[in-house]
């Protein structure tokens, strides 16, 4: 199928042979007949045809012009899709940082409670082998420890 710039560069191709021909005789002459050609003709053809030339680039230009928005849209599409995987990327490396921090976190508390824990065994053995007043006051501050902080452990 022919589109209507395919078209119009067919027409202008031909009009353009018809023109140069039409300019270049004043008569065409067949076996017995002689067709006059007006100088008014020709030069009508000519307009025509000059017409339909400049009617043909700027339609080449169109599309020229449209296939390089096209050429652009790709191109911010390919961009937009380029940064969202990027922003993904990020967001995924983040998301693991902060799990990375949590676990850390974690194991920080549970390494504190074991000390505490530790420290609270320690105290209760000695003072069960030797129940003087120092081992008492370990004792009662680890006890005391364990009731300030026994909600956040």
């Amino acid at each position: 199928m022919f589109d209507l710039q395919t078209l119009i560069a067919v027409l202008a191709t031909l009009l353009l042979f018809l023109t140069s021909v039409v300019l270049s005789y004043d008569k065409l002459q067949f076996r017995n007949y002689d067709l006059p050609i007006p100088q008014w003709f020709g030069l009508s053809l000519a307009g025509i045809t000059f017409s339909l030339l400049v009617a043909d680039q700027i339609l080449r230009g169109l599309v020229r012009v449209e296939e390089e928005q096209r050429r652009v849209r790709e191109e911010n599409f390919r961009i937009e899709e380029r940064e969202r995987r990027i922003s993904e990327a990020r967001s995924r490396e983040r998301e693991t940082a902060r799990a990375e921090t949590e676990r850390i976190e974690e194991r920080e508390r549970q390494t504190r409670r074991t000390r505490i824990e530790t420290r609270y065994r320690i105290a209760l053995i000695e003072y069960q082998l030797d129940p003087n007043p120092l081992h008492r006051r370990q004792l009662a501050n680890i006890l005391a420890l364990l009731q300030e902080y026994q909600d956040t452990l």
